[in-house]
């Protein structure tokens, strides 16, 4: 009975004193993270996890995007309309405009040029060209009417070039001797020949939008030949006001 008491004594020691088992953990493999799923790996002995900021907190992506270009300001509109300015000669080699003389006197009132009044004119002046960042003159009258509107020349005379010209589009040009001319363009037809003598208000040509127009109309100009040179004028001055009804075209002047 005693041998049975001390050994049941030691065993008692033995259990107060023994140490706990410490399991090893496996090493996670970089490549399959094996040994991540023991579950004696005690918190102690793991690796702590990368700390993700919030989205707050974190970098912005660079913008590397070019900025858009700042368009420059518009400069100042001159303050003056000039009432000639000097213009390129239309006029076919060998044909210069009331051959060559310097206009001395002004035209008689100008005849209506369209058939049937138009609905809205851009005048004389200046106009702002965005492409080119500056202020140009426009050296005419733009009469806005429907596509196929028949056109009537100013005064009678000459029809001295019937061609495309370049910006112009489809234009006839006549002369009206003493130094004077006019121009038609942006037709969408003419119906007149070079040589070919006119009678003022006699049809010509058909309004259209050829060359650079952004919508049906004609645009007129007035010339006249200077000592110094050809330059177109105002017509605005010399053009009747047009009738408030009816046609026009049958106003044939002799």
């Amino acid at each position: 009975m005693l041998v049975l008491t001390v050994l049941g004594g030691l065993c008692a020691a033995a259990l107060i004193h023994a140490r706990p088992a410490i399991a090893v953990p496996l090493i996670p493999d970089s490549a399959s993270g094996a040994g991540s799923e023991d579950e004696t790996w005690t918190e102690a002995i793991r690796q702590p996890s990368a700390v993700i900021p919030p989205a707050a907190a974190r970098l912005a992506p660079l913008d590397l995007a070019p900025a858009s270009p700042v368009a420059p300001p518009i400069p100042e509109r001159p303050a003056t309309v000039p009432p000639v300015v000097a213009v390129g000669d239309l006029a076919l080699e060998g044909q210069p405009p009331g051959a060559g003389e310097a206009a001395a006197r002004p035209p008689e009132p100008l005849h209506y040029p369209l058939a049937r009044p138009a609905s809205e004119q851009d005048p004389w002046g200046w106009r702002y060209a965005s492409a080119r960042g500056a202020w140009r003159m426009h050296t005419g009258v733009d009469l806005i009417a429907p596509e196929g509107t028949a056109v009537l020349a100013v005064n009678g005379g000459r029809v001295q070039r019937v061609d495309v010209i370049s910006g112009y589009g489809l234009t006839v040009l006549i002369d009206h001797g003493a130094g004077w001319s006019s121009l038609y363009a942006h037709l969408l037809e003419a119906s007149v020949s070079p040589g070919e003598s006119l009678r003022a208000g006699q049809p010509l040509g058909l309004v259209g939008q050829s060359g650079n127009a952004s919508g049906p109309h004609l645009h007129l100009e007035l010339r006249q030949r200077q000592p110094q040179g050809l330059v177109a004028v105002d017509p605005t001055p010399l053009l009747p006001a047009p009738p408030s009804v009816g046609p026009i075209a049958g106003d044939l002047r002799p």
